[in-house]
């Protein structure tokens, strides 16, 4: 695309940007934003096939920068095994701020899980490679035995992902009114707790 075009798409992303923060994902429709800048739905269509895919790319590069100052935070944290649960926790609570500012509904959740997960590979997998990274430097320090940091920090991702996945669904087949993003947190942190004893050179009773 030209430049005409890429102040096209950045008219229109600004513009998704309002209509998401005002309507909420769940009742913001394309024509929506589409309207809010004169446009007609087959030319924003052109640009954004669907409203999931809008809705990601405008706010992606936010949420980009929001886990990575939740990292830097993280990482001041002198303690490999603390700074881990730190990074989770916080990262669960931002996610529950995102669902909870733009109402997205527990449907589009379950069915928008894995066109996030395409489009934030990259992210995963840099999710990934912190957690190995902070694992091999715990096993520096004595902190966790030696192990296969990578395949760990893998596992780590899958896990909290899943957990997450599972509360949506059970609140979705149960016609539950909300998600419980505490219960998410506390499992979550639980099944890490538990991969993360499993390599401490001190066995946490």
């Amino acid at each position: 695309m030209g430049k005409k075009a890429d102040v096209k798409k950045e008219l229109i992303l600004e513009a998704a940007k309002s209509v998401f923060g005002r309507l909420g994902y769940s009742k913001a429709t394309l024509d929506d934003i589409a309207h809010a800048i004169g446009l007609k739905k087959p030319t924003l269509y052109y640009y954004y096939k669907s409203k999931e895919v809008l809705f990601i790319e405008a706010f992606s590069q936010e949420w980009k920068d929001s886990l990575y100052r939740i990292k830097k935070i993280a990482e001041q944290e002198p303690d490999p095994h603390k700074q881990l649960l730190l990074y989770i926790r916080s990262s669960l609570r931002y996610y529950q701020e995102i669902v909870t500012q733009h109402t997205i509904s527990i449907k589009v959740l379950i069915e928008t899980r894995s066109l996030f997960q395409k489009l934030f590979a990259e992210s995963r997998a840099k999710e990934t490679n912190y957690y190995a990274a902070v694992i091999k430097e715990g096993i520096e320090k004595g902190v966790f035995i030696p192990c296969e940091a990578e395949r760990v920090g893998y596992s780590m991702m899958v896990v909290k992902d899943l957990i997450q996945f599972d509360e949506f669904e059970r609140a979705f087949y149960q016609q539950l009114p909300t998600i419980n993003f505490a219960k998410i947190e506390q499992d979550v942190l639980f099944t890490i707790s538990l991969i993360l004893n499993g390599i401490s050179a001190q066995k946490q009773l």
